[in-house]
């Protein structure tokens, strides 16, 4: 009995551990990277300046991320508008989704084996560890998510003791999380989709049934309300699926590459075709986490095959949700030990090693290299020249406030790094420098740089290329 307690111990002082580990991923070099574009944007609509319902327009006008860049404009407001702070917000949440996760595999899992297996699938997971880093909605969309979960389902099946302050933190989040990215109303569809199945296959018309299916569907109205009033297109840049979708859902992305994916893969596949009949006729949380997974590659995929293509990997971050819960629950459900610590094995084996093939452990032993646009070195570049003038090339058609964006960000970096900078506009000037830096960010556009009709008398100097970004000098011929 001592030994078994001592045992425990050390699993629950290994979960501590490995959220620490987690952490520790998740802040160190935190800022290696520089902002890249879309995050430029979340900077600019939680700038702490603007009035709350200025705040509101520009988010409806951009993005819709409600949620994330209004808790991002107050996180500004307590630490500052600093553009090294504001991924500390992503870092933060990340790792209180990994405490969240332990939570939901305590509360409705066979064994603490289970636990500490799923802690440490999460806070090593690549995908996960990427988005923390970056200044998205993403981090907490998955946070909210787990929110949700948690509040709904307690040893494995939904909640009987439903209480009035659970229905309004039911809704809460449920709004929070829909209003942070739409495609989390996939888990609101789903949740409405087994109450449905309990009701015919378990003939469980329970009160608290009815009141979550109708609170879920006032929540997705109310949603929809907003939503299809405030857009009006999809994303132009997302391409059709290709075949090779169909082999791997994106695994790929999510576990670091093809072979730790489809390794992945086959494991979930495997442990639900062993499991699939028990957990129809339990319809447990393992059943609702099926039809979770099975709606977040359906519902997009035929509305992009039927209209225009949505589904990309990153919109879909809390699809590991169910992945990682249901690899750890039914791995130790198995009853076959061999095939059981095989494939524990295996994946902790695969998912560990992968990290030296990244840049969360490279950078402790090799040099790396950035993998978004250099701003930082481009300032440098610019202040240490001749010449303190200069611009970003300005977008004709001003797509998201594009260049007000960029704007902000330069502006506001130039001034952490302390840079005596000039900043021209040279859409709105008639009297220009006789040189200056024009600054190219290119990490959302494939259109090759051109000399703007402001600069036809100015010649190219010098030209610098900084990582999907190009900084070109210019001189105004004559001087």
């Amino acid at each position: 009995m001592i030994n078994i307690l001592k045992l425990r111990k050390v699993k629950l002082i290994s979960i501590f551990l490995l959220i620490f580990f987690g952490a520790f991923l998740r802040f160190y070099n935190l800022n290696f990277d520089d902002l890249w574009s879309d995050e430029m944007v979340s900077f600019w609509l939680s700038n702490p300046t603007y009035s709350f319902s200025e705040t509101l327009k520009l988010i409806f006008e951009s993005n819709l991320m409600v949620s994330f860049e209004v808790i991002l404009k107050n996180f500004h407001k307590l630490f500052g508008y600093d553009v090294h702070v504001s991924r500390y917000l992503n870092a933060f949440i990340s790792v209180f989704s990994i405490i969240l996760f332990v939570e939901l595999l305590r509360k409705n899992s066979v064994n603490i084996n289970t636990v500490l297996f799923g802690t440490f699938l999460l806070a090593l997971n690549i995908f996960h560890i990427r988005y923390a880093m970056e200044l998205r909605s993403y981090t907490l969309t998955f946070f909210l998510a787990l929110i949700l979960i948690n509040l709904l389902f307690k040893e494995q099946y939904l909640k009987k003791d439903i209480t009035r302050m659970d229905y309004f933190l039911i809704i809460l989040s449920s709004l929070l999380m829909l209003f942070c990215h739409p495609f989390s109303i996939i888990i609101i569809l789903s949740l409405n989709f087994y109450i449905l199945c309990l009701w015919v296959l378990k003939k469980n018309n329970n009160s608290n049934l009815k009141k979550i299916f109708f609170l879920n569907t006032f929540v997705v109205i109310f949603f929809l309300f907003f939503y299809l009033r405030g857009v009006s297109h999809t994303p132009y840049w997302i391409k059709q699926l290709d075949l090779s979708f169909f082999t791997n859902y994106f695994f790929s992305n999510f576990f670091g590459s093809r072979l730790i994916g489809g390794v992945y893969l086959i494991t979930l596949i495997y442990l639900l075709m062993k499991s699939l009949k028990e957990m129809i006729n339990k319809a447990n949380i393992n059943f609702f986490f099926l039809i979770l997974i099975f709606f977040t590659y359906l519902l997009p995929v035929i509305y992009g095959f039927i209209f225009d293509p949505i589904l990309i990997n990153r919109y879909i971050i809390f699809v590991l949700i169910p992945i990682l819960f249901l690899i750890s629950n039914l791995a130790f459900e198995n009853k076959n030990n061999l095939t059981k610590n095989i494939l524990v094995s295996l994946i902790l084996i695969l998912t560990f090693f992968n990290h030296f093939t990244e840049n969360t452990f490279k950078q402790f032993y090799t040099e790396i290299y950035p993998s978004k646009p250099q701003v930082k070195k481009s300032l440098e570049i610019i202040n240490n020249s001749k010449t303190s003038n200069y611009s970003v090339l300005y977008n004709v058609n001003n797509e998201r406030n594009i260049n007000t964006v960029y704007k902000n960000y330069l502006t506001n970096y130039s001034k952490k790094l302390k840079f005596d900078l000039n900043f021209v506009n040279y859409l709105n000037k008639k009297t220009l420098p006789n040189d200056l830096w024009i600054i190219y960010i290119r990490d959302i556009t494939e259109i090759d740089f051109k000399k703007p009709d402001n600069f036809l008398e100015y010649t190219i100097k010098e030209k610098k290329y900084l990582n999907r970004l190009e900084l070109y000098k210019l001189k105004k011929n004559g001087t």
